[in-house]
């Protein structure tokens, strides 16, 4: 074959090529937990959750914190889902949920912990990532890939209703874990991550972004470490001879309940 022929015929194949590779390529864990998060919305409150199911796509659950769910009033709440329009584009794709039965909770929360998970049914058309329910670190997760202090943590939230997008994706931030020890979590509860959180970041999920490899031993192994709880604020009291002033500031510490909590939870709905 002639050099120019040779050369004409890579070129042709190189896009093709390219198509190939790309459509290989498998979803990184930070956009799929992004597909699975969502915005709640009520008159009187906004906050997050995120969808996980237990099936392969079958049941949908949807996790977020019990106080979100408690302090919305009335028997509905909408879910801000999105549909997926054409590549880069995607609109709103709003739900209402029934979470009362007159005034009967329909969600099932955690005994102790700020956890409440509802089953639900997703619109038609909803772009939703499939996470699975093992996603959510075990206690021996923890111990097979440990997680140190100072480990990388990411979460999804709408910090005073914000949005990343006109479409509504939740927007994504990090910080470090800040406690020790993590184990057992039946007995700690609750970690902190070095991380300001604000109003509307409560119930969203808490995770490990890294994607495992070969030869780490599941080292960066991706895992739904937690659900957003609230904040540590500092109080603070002055006191004048005609007026005392009582204040309070954000601390910079997430205060997130772990995972195995939330496991706990979905085994307790019937």
């Amino acid at each position: 074959m002639f050099p120019s022929v040779a050369r004409r015929l890579l070129v042709c194949c190189m896009p093709l090529v390219l198509i190939l590779a790309s459509s290989l390529v498998a979803e990184d864990f930070n956009t799929q937990m992004l597909r699975a998060t969502v915005k709640l919305s009520h008159s009187s409150s906004t906050a997050t959750g995120f969808v996980l199911t237990p099936d392969q796509g079958k049941s949908f659950l949807l996790v977020t914190a019990h106080h979100v769910l408690d302090k919305m009033t009335g028997s509905e709440a909408t879910i801000i889902f999105r549909s997926k329009i054409a590549e880069g584009e995607y609109k709103k794709l709003p739900a209402k949920i029934i979470i009362r039965n007159e005034d009967t909770p329909l969600w099932t929360r955690h005994p102790q912990e700020d956890v409440a998970v509802i089953a639900i049914t997703p619109p038609e058309g909803a772009d939703l990532a499939h996470i699975s329910t093992d996603q959510l670190a075990t206690d021996d997760d923890l111990r097979q890939v440990p997680i140190h202090p100072g480990r990388q943590m990411v979460f999804l939230g709408y910090p005073h209703r914000e949005e990343a997008s006109a479409a509504g994706f939740p927007i994504l931030r990090d910080g470090p874990l800040a406690s020790f020890p993590l184990l057992p979590t039946q007995m700690t509860k609750t970690f902190y991550v070095s991380s300001d959180i604000f109003s509307g970041d409560s119930g969203g999920p808490v995770y490990t972004s890294g994607a495992a490899t070969a030869d780490d031993g599941g080292e960066n192994a991706p895992l739904i470490m937690g659900v957003i709880h609230g904040q540590r604020f500092v109080h603070n009291t002055v006191k004048g001879d005609y007026i005392t002033v009582k204040t309070h500031h954000q601390f910079g510490l997430a205060i997130v309940v772990h995972a195995s909590l939330i496991t706990e939870t979905i085994g307790l709905m019937k």
